[in-house]
């Protein structure tokens, strides 16, 4: 029986909830809350990886994990369990929600205590992201998570969740400065995937099955910056074409152009100069080619404008997030 994973950010679940984990009783919050496990129960997954979780506070005592078991709890939802890696320094968590009479899950981070560009994730890298010959100093705001995945049937895989750097800018100071923040922004992302890449390549010379998921904030073809970089952030991630035998596939494809943005799409964002929707691809699921996966039709972008088997959920999606879940399904 394949197994489906999942990525799903959940726009700021954190508001969702108070700070003794439970769920707020406003009626936003329970609109919200409602959604997303309808939207779950319909996708039908054995994993998520959770993007904009409910943050793990040491101040207040607020869990990640008891705020996403409860709400599991509460709805009903197979996805009983929940796990996370390092702690964000924001309010915005990455985690996974599962099932664990599908699997079970353990935090298995990487790198070397002794290495200025392969640390762990939690720790400060080195990056040279303007090729300048001189190495900058960088950090994951919201460190990727790694967890090894069991499969109850036997079986196991490697999974990094990310929550990259995002591109938009939002500061009314840096609105005047656009080109400067936009590409300052676009380092910092490359500076990022590049440091995911080097675990990814770590995983691949142990001869692990990897999967890497979650918001890149970055497609192929997302802006005319890529042109002066000749690359994207994604890209990054899949590897070189040099060591194809490395690469991590998409079963996406690569977005097509259309008159409201990209197709696929998993994401709608208002553009800020005129306030058109725009679809973005920036919601991945990438797997080494050691990974079995089911078919090409077992992946699936959950947009309700795009794919007909979305569409009747179309106003629980809305209601849920600004994104929308992308699954597949490994053999």
């Amino acid at each position: 029986m394949p197994v489906r994973l999942c990525t799903y950010n959940l726009e700021w679940f954190d508001d969702a909830f108070e700070t003794n984990n439970l769920l707020k009783t406003d009626p936003a919050s329970i609109k919200k809350a409602t959604a997303i496990a309808a939207v779950l129960k319909a996708v039908d997954p054995d994993m998520v990886s959770v993007i904009e979780g409910p943050g793990t506070t040491a101040s207040t005592g607020k869990s990640t994990i008891a705020c996403l078991e409860g709400f599991a709890a509460r709805f009903g939802l197979r996805l009983s369990k929940a796990a996370m890696g390092f702690a964000s320094r924001g309010r915005q968590e990455i985690a996974l929600m599962y099932d664990p009479a599908r699997l079970s899950v353990s935090h298995m981070p990487g790198g070397s205590a002794t290495s200025h560009h392969n640390p762990a994730f939690d720790h400060e890298f080195q990056y040279d992201s303007d090729a300048d010959g001189i190495e900058e100093l960088y950090s994951h705001y919201r460190p990727p998570m790694e967890m090894k995945l069991d499969l109850a049937g036997g079986g196991e895989f490697w999974l990094i969740t990310a929550h990259t750097k995002s591109k938009g800018i939002f500061s009314h100071n840096d609105m005047l400065h656009y080109q400067r923040e936009e590409e300052r922004n676009r380092r910092k992302l490359f500076a990022e995937t590049s440091h995911i890449r080097l675990r990814v390549e770590e995983w691949l010379a142990l001869g692990r099955k990897v999967i890497v998921t979650g918001d890149i904030n970055d497609g192929p073809g997302m802006d005319n910056a890529e042109f002066r970089f000749g690359r994207s952030a994604v890209e990054n991630i899949m590897g070189d074409v040099f060591a194809p035998d490395a690469i991590l596939r998409s079963w996406a494809g690569r977005p097509v152009w259309r008159a409201h943005g990209f197709e696929p799409s998993s994401a709608r964002f208002v553009d800020r100069f005129t306030s058109d929707p725009v679809n973005v691809l920036i919601d991945h699921i990438l797997v080494s080619s050691d990974v079995p996966v089911a078919g090409p039709e077992s992946h699936v972008i959950w947009n309700p404008y795009q794919t007909e088997s979305a569409k009747p959920l179309k106003s629980d999606l809305l209601a849920a997030s600004d994104h929308f879940p992308v699954s597949l399904d490994i053999a």
